[in-house]
């Protein structure tokens, strides 16, 4: 009887996990868009599914063809494979979990993204309808059919074209000429004192939906340009409106005198020395495969200006940039800037050439010069000399002038002979003077 009862039991609970389960796969399907669409424009929708556990989707799309064109569908599940296909005015949505069944659907997610182009033929006030018809829905165990959803919008009016402005003036002054929505550039008459800092404008669109941008209202002395751009509802069309103002100079205010650079920058090499702005010289040196530099430089002062010149191209050798830096009150500092572009690797520079092969000629002629010339010097004095030997032999001794055969004497080599006896006569002399010696020492003692 127990285990009747077990079996009964166990039946019973099998059957209501069974209707438990089966009752909590559920799932919904919804479309969404913009509320409004116009003419000629892109309708993107979402495909969206919410449930708890869905694996696997089958859903046919269905649309007006003649207000709708099917162009393109983007996935937005990880995880997911989704396979959309164009067939006779309907798509087929066929979308599965991808990642072994890890990534189910368990709360409302978008599926894929479908892009329509809108008709130019619509009607505002006209309805499109998109209706998604869900042939399919599975979590792996259980399947449910026969759901559907739908969309729908409303074609609205084309968006406003209109950038013109209804009204524009600046308050406590006159505008020339008088306002007209076409004519697009104003001045103020006369000069705006300089104690004002900005101008009030005042601009209003001709249509509702545009909107209105003034820029440039803040002033400075001199010249002065305010703008007022206005942009259409379309967000493409758009008119700019200009206003030139004259501000006066404060006449207790002097102008700046500082006509000095801040810094110096070029776009190949470096600048040497360091750069100063109480120095005006400098020097760039860049290889020879660099054909343009670019010099920038920025003022000390921000009322100062800068003008660089110089050749667009360099030239192998010197460059010379020059930057006149021009202060407010017209004082005028110019730096130089000298850009070395070196020779081509391998190359020999045109001016050393020239100089190498000029003096092969002229240096040898005036050497060839001198040469004669300290000859013609020379045989000039030894004669003076012999002249002036001469007469002081003359004076002072009478000797007689020796043969030709005598003149040598002194400089023959001597007989061995005479080499000999010279060298006995020597070592008996010695040794007579060690025996005088001797005997002298020892009568001493």
């Amino acid at each position: 009887m127990k285990k009747i009862i077990a079996i009964i039991t166990a039946a019973a609970l099998a059957a209501i996990l069974t209707v438990f389960c089966m009752a909590e796969f559920k799932a919904s399907f919804t479309i969404s868009g913009p509320g409004s669409v116009r003419a000629g424009n892109t309708l993107t929708v979402s495909f969206k599914a919410d449930g708890n556990g869905i694996c696997g989707i089958l859903a046919d799309i269905s649309y007006d063809t003649s207000s709708l064109t099917y162009k393109s569908s983007s996935d937005a599940l990880s995880n997911w494979r989704v396979e959309v296909n164009e067939k006779g005015g309907k798509l087929q949505i066929w979308a599965e979990e991808n990642n072994g069944f890890k990534s189910p659907v368990n709360s409302q997610k978008t599926i894929v993204s479908l892009s329509f182009k809108v008709s130019d033929k619509v009607s505002v006030g006209d309805k499109i309808s998109i209706r998604a018809d869900i042939a399919q829905v599975s979590d792996t165990e259980n399947e449910l059919s026969g759901l559907s959803a739908s969309y729908s919008c409303t074609v609205a009016r084309p968006l406003s074209a209109d950038s013109s402005l209804k009204s524009l003036s600046v308050e406590g002054y006159t505008l020339k000429p008088e306002f007209s929505p076409r004519v697009t550039e104003y001045e103020i008459e006369g000069e705006v004192e300089y104690t004002l800092s900005a101008l009030k404008v005042n601009a209003k669109a001709n249509d509702g939906e545009a909107s209105v941008e003034i820029s440039g209202s803040r002033l400075s002395v001199g010249n002065n340009t305010v703008r007022v751009k206005v942009t259409a509802e379309n967000g493409s069309d758009a008119t700019t409106y200009t206003i030139k103002a004259k501000m006066k100079q404060d006449p207790n205010y002097v102008a700046s005198s500082v006509a000095t650079l801040m810094s110096v920058t070029v776009s190949e090499g470096r600048v040497s020395p360091a750069f100063s702005p109480d120095r005006y010289d400098y020097i760039v040196y860049v290889p020879y495969e660099v054909e343009t530099v670019n010099i920038s430089s920025v003022p000390a002062d921000v009322k100062a200006k800068a003008e660089t010149n110089g050749p667009d191209i360099l030239d192998v050798g010197e460059n010379l940039y020059i930057i006149k830096c021009t202060a407010e009150d017209g004082t005028v500092n110019e730096y130089r800037i000298t850009v070395m572009r070196m020779n081509e690797y391998g190359a020999e520079p045109e001016s050393e050439s020239e100089s190498e092969e000029e003096p092969e000629t002229e240096p040898e002629t005036e050497t060839e010069e001198e040469t004669e010339t300290e000859t013609e010097i020379l045989t000039e004095s030894e004669t003076e000399t012999e002249e002036t030997e001469t007469d002081d032999t003359s004076d002072t001794e009478p000797e007689t002038e020796p043969e030709e055969g005598d003149l040598n004497v002194f400089t023959k080599p001597a007989p061995l002979w005479v080499v000999l006896a010279a060298a006995v006569g020597g070592i008996a002399v010695g040794a007579l003077g060690s025996i005088f010696i001797y005997i002298s020492l020892k009568e001493r003692k």
